[in-house]
């Protein structure tokens, strides 16, 4: 009887244990990396402290015309990368879409197409975000077109 009294009174102690003391996992990230933060800590401030994944990108303002429209002007040292377009809208069988580089208003100086879509006959461009990837030569500006104003198109850039 004694026997199974502390047998039932090391069972329940270890219940007990496991209820207050659960187990987790070792943080090895806390010993290698000082400046890595876990997602249970939470950021500090933005950008600061916290590790950040994915790609940040700025959206350019939507162009919808057959003229050629800046929509990321030459800066002033280094150069624009085109991550890739975003389609809104599109014209069936004959929309089109543009993007081009150059200087000057609109790209109206050296003026170089990285690249010119056409829709097929009966067909209209896949909706949504196309990725390029391509780096522009620097001091160039980045500019859109499309057919109509039935078309509509945006940069992705950083």
């Amino acid at each position: 009887m004694k026997k199974l009294k502390v047998v039932l009174l090391s069972v329940l102690a270890l219940a007990l244990a496991a209820v207050l003391f659960p187990a987790a996992a070792q943080q090895v990230g806390d010993q290698v990396l000082i400046s890595m933060k876990f997602v249970k800590s939470g950021p500090t401030s933005q950008g600061a402290g916290a590790l950040q994944t994915g790609e940040v990108s700025t959206l350019s303002a939507a162009v919808a015309s057959a003229t050629l429209t800046e929509v990321v002007a030459a800066p002033a040292s280094g150069s624009i990368y085109l991550r890739g377009i975003w389609i809104e809208k599109s014209t069936t069988g004959t929309g089109s879409v543009l993007v081009r580089y150059g200087t000057g208003t609109n790209c109206g100086t050296g003026t170089t197409t990285l690249l010119a879509l056409t829709a097929a006959t009966s067909q209209t461009f896949g909706f949504g975000y196309h990725p390029i990837g391509v780096q522009l030569p620097a001091a160039n500006a980045l500019c859109l077109g499309t057919d109509a104003a039935t078309t509509g198109v945006r940069a992705l850039t950083n």
